[in-house]
């Protein structure tokens, strides 16, 4: 909510958001990002199994590091995104969204009349009461990012209809799953998931709609979105760097043990 305008300022001078995954307990994790000069950093509810009282959390650790906060909620439910909504993330990421009629209903949860069903009842959203109602509700329906995830051959299918959608503010491809519905799961480099990108890529410049992708440490495929102008891409969650990190740190010091038993 607080810091949505600086990711669509950049995307506006064609510039890269760049964030990272984390669905961890610590929130020290969360403000750190921060001093690491991230844009943002997408919260995982949907595989993380993170409680409501821990995504506010993450959402408030997240700000107070600087960066936006984009939640990656559970499903299309009303039930899991209203909680999230009424703590003022600055963007939600819906998963799965393969059709238009999915990119409605995810949009509908979060606007309120007459653009959407969202009830009344916000906390933080209106920073606890410190905004008049109306100018909350002023402001309220376009305070946060709302992006699809294109994690299917299908949404790719039926991205010009998803895009056309008002409300739908940009894309994300999730990469993995994306290959998987395919039949060739983390092949990102098979040409058929090379064409299935360049469609989506496509499609979304047509639309003048951002996009962009969730993906690990692979600097090939981080360099290939970076190319054909992404506005977004995510990379790796804390396990990676502590993976990448600890190994080099143990196999340098067995070096130098290895050295001095020589």
């Amino acid at each position: 909510m607080k810091y949505v305008n600086k990711l669509r300022e950049k995307i506006a001078k064609g510039q890269l958001n760049f964030g990272t995954h984390c669905s961890c307990t610590d929130l020290s994790f969360y403000e750190l990002c921060g001093q690491l000069d991230y844009d943002y950093v997408w919260i995982d509810a949907e595989h993380g199994a993170m409680s409501n009282p821990m995504i506010i959390n993450a959402i408030l650790a997240t700000n107070a590091g600087g960066n936006a906060a984009i939640v990656r909620v559970v499903d299309h439910s009303v039930g899991n995104i209203k909680p999230v909504l009424e703590n003022g993330p600055d963007g939600i990421i819906f998963p799965l969204v393969n059709t238009a009629e999915d990119a409605r209903k995810c949009i509908e949860v979060c606007k309120y009349p007459p653009e959407g069903i969202r009830g009344y009842g916000p906390r933080r959203s209106q920073w606890y009461g410190g905004m008049s109602d109306a100018e909350y509700f002023k402001q309220a329906n376009d305070s946060i990012m709302l992006l699809m995830q294109c994690e299917r051959k299908e949404a790719v299918d039926n991205l010009d209809e998803i895009l056309a959608v008002p409300g739908v503010d940009g894309v994300i491809c999730g990469l993995n799953d994306l290959s998987a519905s395919i039949g060739k799961f983390g092949q990102v480099n098979d040409p058929e998931m090379i064409d299935l990108m360049e469609q989506m890529i496509a499609k979304c410049k047509k639309a003048g709609k951002p996009f962009g992708a969730s993906i690990g440490v692979n600097y090939d495929v981080a360099r290939f979105w970076m190319e054909r102008g992404a506005s977004f891409l995510s990379i790796g969650f804390p396990q990676d760097y502590y993976m990448t990190l600890g190994k080099e740190v143990i196999q340098n010091i067995r070096t130098i043990e290895n050295e001095r038993m020589v």
